[in-house]
């Protein structure tokens, strides 16, 4: 089935699907026949615009995953099964004309509004309402992998990120916890809260590399890109439940699916890494590892579209994570350039404490 993808909303990996309704469920199956996910047609929902690909965006209400589609047949089966859709529009040349000057800045205006709408709001909801969000979202994912707890580990980190809060004077706090899963990602959730994965740990070539990633999220926490990311795909929900008038559980699905699937944007991931270097910098931090790590995607990347001839060096795992809700710009890797110079954010001990804090066999034995 040509254009549509299903973001899995666990490991940030993308598939390729073949969806089907049967009876009163739409079946998403990979191209081997294998059933994804299951999702009740009373459940699914749509987003209320189609995106600037011409995908209609799904999701199921207390489900992980967005499925992305632009097929004609399988749209139109949901809508015969009851599911509520956006229309494609067609606007054409011919509508606009005899539009006035003055019509055409107030639709100007009102759409630069709108777009900006959900940062406005997000700058608005205090700290505390993001964390009662970010909480039970933190959990679900929790739940899942268990937080690595190496007490040395955790302190540098602690530190490392104490030490870019003050070089940036970012007044929210920060809570980071690395959890206990091969992806190699990391995730910023409302209230400040970040999540570290062991796979990006493990990709890391050193602790500058890390660093570097963790900036770019404590960017996301300064900017509050994912509170603005929520409001503008769940919106009232997102609301309600913020300040206890809504199903809290049934947000923190809703929102760690779509945080952990969807990217920021373009904006925002460039706002992101100006950010993380401006901190870095202003803490006497070597901050060159961003740009580095980008290097790694860009290889990945290469190797995975067929661009690039395989190589046993070839990061395994990098792609569908990390790269899936941080898509690279090809001037990334230029724009964070930097030399090599300035202080390594991890002493050896403490580099050495952070790459086994998730090697105690009680952790492992959880997964």
């Amino acid at each position: 089935m040509a254009n549509t993808r299903f973001h899995d909303g666990r490991s940030g990996a993308t598939h390729a699907v073949e969806p089907v309704v049967f009876g009163r469920d739409l079946l998403i199956e990979g191209t081997a026949d294998q059933i994804r996910a299951v999702w009740p047609l009373d459940q699914v929902r749509a987003a209320p615009e189609i995106d600037p690909d011409g995908m209609t965006v799904l999701t199921a209400r207390d489900r992980l995953g967005v499925l992305s589609t632009g097929d004609a047949v399988l749209l139109e089966s949901l809508r015969r099964a009851g599911v509520r859709l956006p229309r494609q529009r067609t606007w054409t040349r011919r509508h606009w004309v005899g539009v006035g000057a003055g019509l055409g800045a107030s639709l100007a205006v009102l759409a630069l509004g709108l777009n900006a709408l959900p940062g406005w709001i997000a700058a608005a909801i205090p700290v505390s309402w993001e964390r009662k969000l970010g909480d039970p979202m933190a959990a679900a994912m929790t739940a899942a992998s268990p937080r690595c707890e190496g007490m040395e580990g955790q302190a540098a980190l602690n530190r490392l990120v104490e030490r870019l809060r003050a070089a940036g004077k970012i007044a929210i706090p920060v809570d980071l916890s690395v959890l206990n899963d091969g992806m190699v990602n990391a995730f910023t959730l409302p209230g400040g809260r970040v999540l570290v994965m062991r796979g990006l740990i493990d990709e890391a070539a050193d602790g500058a590399v890390l660093a570097g990633v963790i900036a770019h999220e404590l960017g996301h926490v300064s900017h509050r890109d994912s509170a603005t990311m929520l409001v503008r795909e769940m919106g009232f929900q997102l609301l309600l439940a913020s300040l206890g008038l809504g199903d809290m559980g049934g947000a923190a699905i809703g929102g760690a699916s779509q945080l952990t699937a969807r990217a920021y944007g373009r904006a925002a991931e460039a706002a992101a890494d100006d950010t993380a270097i401006e901190l870095l910098t202003a803490a006497g931090l070597r901050a060159d590892g961003l740009s580095r790590f980008f290097a790694r995607l860009d290889q990945a990347h290469g190797q995975r579209d067929g661009t690039e001839d395989a190589s046993p060096n070839r990061p395994a795992g990098l792609v569908p994570s990390w790269l899936s809700t941080h898509p690279p710009d090809r001037d990334r890797r230029a724009r964070t350039a930097r030399p090599e110079s300035g202080e390594m954010p991890f002493t050896a001990a403490e580099w050495a404490a952070i790459r086994g804090m998730c090697r105690r066999k009680d952790l492992d034995n959880r997964k």
